[in-house]
C-alpha cells in the first residue's frame, strides 16, 4: 500500500510517499480502507517534531481519515465489514491507503454522511469541546474567532451559526476575511493591518465579546483583554506566537472590574474520558447526518501530492479543509 512517511523532522521536503506492506489486523483490531485523509495543523506539528505526542521515527503522518471497514478482528464486536467510519487519533498513522486500528479510534458514520466532509469531524470535536466543554458558550452573545479561515476556525463559526451565536472572524488577509464572512459572521478583522481590539469593540458597539478563541497568543493576547465583555473568557489553543512579553496576571488585574479569564485548551484533556469524547462525536455526527453543519472543503488532492499539501499549509493558503485522496 501507499503511505506518507517522514524519516526526519523538518519542512515539507521530509514528506515522502512510500510503498509498504498492507497491515494485517490482529484479533483486537479493525482494518479500514481509506476514502479520504484530512490534512491539518497537527500534522505540521508531527512533521516538525514539536508535537508532545509524536511517535518514534520513521512515522506515518496524519490524524484523521474516513473510509470503509474491510476486515473485523475476531474479538471485535459492534462493527461490520463495509461500514463507513471515521478513524481519528492523535500521534499520526492515518496518511495511508489502509489502517489497522483499535476500535476505540473508530466512529461509525451513517450512510448519508459524505466521507470527504466527514474528515472535518475532528475539527468539530475540537470546536465543540472548546465551545461547550470549556467556554459554556450557551450563555454567549458574541464570540471572536482568530484564525477563522482554517479547519478549526471554520468549525467554530459553523457550530455557532447552527446554534444562533453571533461571531466575529479574525484572519490574516482580506481574502480570508471575505471567505470567513461568507460563513455568516457579523464582522471580520484583518489582523495583519487592523487592531483586533479596536475593530471588535467597533463591531460590537463597545460591548465586546463574551468569548475569544485565540490560536496565536503572543503580545496580542494581553492587548485583547480590552475587547472582552464582563465575565469574558479567552480560550487559548495552539499559541503559535508563544507567550506574551507582558505579565498576563498583571494585565488581568488591570481589567479586574470585568472579571476576565484565560484558559489554555487542548483536546488531550479528554484522553482519559473516552465516553464523553464519544458522546460529543455522536452529537456532531448526528448534526452532519441532518445537514445542520456545512464544512467548507478547500480542495481534494491525490495522496502522491502530500508534500504539496504541506507546502500549502506552511504558506497559509488553505481556506477551510484540505483533503488527500488515496
Amino acid at each position: 500500500m501507499r503511505a506518507v512517511q517522514i524519516q526526519s523532522y523538518g519542512g515539507p521536503e521530509v514528506v515522502e510517499v512510500v510503498d509498504m506492506p498492507k497491515p494485517e489486523p490482529t484479533a483486537d483490531q479493525v482494518l479500514v480502507r481509506a476514502h479520504a485523509l484530512g490534512v491539518g495543523y497537527p500534522d505540521v506539528l508531527l512533521r516538525t517534531g514539536i508535537y508532545k505526542w509524536k511517535p518514534a521515527l520513521p512515522s506515518i503522518l496524519g490524524n484523521e481519515m474516513t473510509g470503509h471497514i474491510e476486515a473485523v478482528g475476531a474479538n471485535v464486536t459492534g462493527l461490520k465489514e463495509g461500514q463507513p467510519v471515521l478513524v481519528f487519533g492523535t500521534g499520526g498513522g492515518r496518511y495511508a491507503e489502509y489502517n489497522a486500528v483499535d476500535p476505540t479510534l473508530i466512529t461509525p458514520l451513517p450512510e448519508s454522511v459524505d466521507l470527504d466532509a466527514a474528515t472535518t469531524i475532528p475539527n468539530y470535536l475540537v470546536a465543540w469541546a472548546a465551545l461547550h466543554g470549556v467556554a459554556h458558550a450557551g450563555r454567549a452573545k458574541t464570540i471572536y474567532v482568530n484564525g477563522a479561515a482554517g479547519g478549526t476556525g471554520t468549525a467554530i463559526l459553523d457550530l455557532c451559526r447552527s446554534e444562533g451565536i453571533q461571531t466575529i472572524a479574525g484572519a490574516s488577509s482580506d481574502e480570508k476575511c471575505e471567505f470567513a464572512a461568507s460563513l455568516g459572521t457579523i464582522g471580520t478583522v484583518n489582523y495583519s493591518r487592523e487592531n483586533i481590539a479596536e475593530k471588535v469593540l467597533e463591531i460590537t458597539e463597545g460591548r465586546g465579546v463574551d468569548i475569544s478563541f485565540d490560536q496565536l497568543g503572543g503580545d496580542a493576547l494581553t492587548k485583547s483583554l480590552s475587547m472582552m465583555a464582563p465575565l469574558g473568557l479567552i480560550v487559548l489553543y495552539n499559541a503559535l506566537l508563544g507567550a506574551p512579553s507582558d505579565d498576563l496576571f498583571d494585565a488581568l488585574r488591570e481589567h479586574r472590574g470585568h472579571s476576565l479569564g484565560v484558559q489554555c485548551f487542548s483536546l488531550h484533556s479528554y484522553d482519559n474520558d473516552l465516553d464523553e469524547r464519544a458522546r460529543i462525536f455522536d452529537a456532531i455526527v448526528e448534526r452532519f447526518a441532518s445537514g445542520a453543519l456545512n464544512p467548507p472543503i478547500y480542495d481534494c488532492i491525490p495522496l502522491e501530492e502530500a508534500r504539496r499539501a504541506h507546502e500549502l499549509i506552511d504558506d497559509r493558503q488553505i481556506l477551510g479543509k484540505l483533503i488527500l485522496k488515496p
